[in-house]
């Protein structure tokens, strides 16, 4: 179940729209495979608009909104995917069970990244899924699509010679109570996800700092999401409203190096309220509004390159964004 243009253009939060996109379609949807096509192809566009927060000095505390405007999201995704019917059973439980094979490609102002995953369904509540990703960025008007954090700054790296790459592993389980309850109204949508993943910047050594797609303070290592959805369905043009968690870090400080005292095993927390409007059979859109957090510092700072240099002092909660995902089934 997978899966910002400038400076806070591209936030993380993308893979929590899409997350809701699915929450709002194939969630939801019948789990026999005899019914669904053999290869589908989707495409996205993930756009928001971030308001400015300016970071504030302090222990645990929510930063005021500074400014109405602090950057919008562009970006792309054309997904194709083939779907194998593997029952196990004849039963309505597990006659469903299916393999697809998922690729798709990724294109923003900043990057452009192929993606490879495979997901197994054994039962209708649950799913497996691995897979992978690499691609190159590159620095426009000053924004960072690629860098490397050296003598306090990040420095450009060039594309095509160094790549963002990731690999996750993980699970889901998704359940909807109109399968016990028959009726329109009856519909809460549950869904937990786990998943490991690994992200690096090719050539850099252990410990250092980079940034992709303007998001900074990454290093190359093992991390987790964990990802709670409750939502409604309707049979309305809103046919889907829910709550949304989402939760990442790294499991080993010492992936910070010399940063590990300043970094740590902080975990972002992003918690987003969202809606889902079925257009009609083939589009969808789903809107996003969005309370995020980051590490907050002893002291005043402007901007994130100062940061590992600081003392961490607490969590600094913000209004981070609104943010919509158009999808188009084909």
């Amino acid at each position: 179940m997978k899966y910002s243009l400038f400076n806070s253009f591209f936030r993380r939060g993308i893979n929590a729209t899409a997350i809701c996109a699915i929450a709002g379609s194939a969630l939801v949807c019948s789990a026999n495979a005899d019914e669904a096509k053999r290869l589908t192809h989707t495409f996205t566009f993930d756009g928001a608009y971030y308001l400015q927060n300016d970071y504030q000095k302090g222990g645990d505390h929510f930063a005021k909104t500074t400014g109405a405007f602090d950057g919008i999201l562009a970006k792309a995704t054309w997904k194709s995917t083939y779907t194998i019917p593997t029952p196990l059973g004849e039963s309505e439980l597990l006659s469903g069970a299916k393999l697809e094979l998922s690729g798709a490609f990724e294109l923003s102002p900043l990057s452009i990244r192929p993606i490879a995953s495979v997901a197994f369904t054994p039962l209708p509540f649950l799913v497996f899924e691995a897979g992978s990703s690499i691609g190159t960025g590159w620095n426009m008007l000053g924004f960072e699509g690629l860098c490397e954090y050296k003598n306090g700054d990040y420095k450009n790296l060039t594309p095509f010679t160094r790549y963002y790459h990731d690999h996750w592993l993980g699970a889901t389980f998704q359940f909807d109570t109109g399968a016990l309850i028959e009726g329109d109204w009856t519909h809460v949508v549950l869904l937990a996800n786990y998943q490991m993943i690994y992200k690096g910047i090719t050539g850099l050594d252990k410990g250092t700092l980079w940034a992709w797609q303007t998001t900074q303070g990454y290093v190359n290592g093992l991390g987790y999401e964990f990802i709670a959805v409750v939502g409604y369905q309707m049979p309305l043009f809103v046919n889907l409203v829910g709550f949304m968690a989402d939760m990442y870090g790294q499991y080993k400080s010492n992936d910070y190096g010399d940063f590990a005292n300043t970094y740590g095993k902080f975990m972002i927390v992003e918690l987003n309220l969202f809606a889902n409007l079925k257009i009609n059979e083939k589009n969808s859109l789903t809107v996003d509004a969005r309370v995020s957090s980051r590490r907050s510092f002893a002291t005043d700072h402007k901007k994130g390159k100062e940061e590992p240099y600081l003392i961490q002092s607490g969590r600094e909660w913000f209004f981070d964004c609104i943010a919509l995902s158009w999808e188009r089934s084909f």
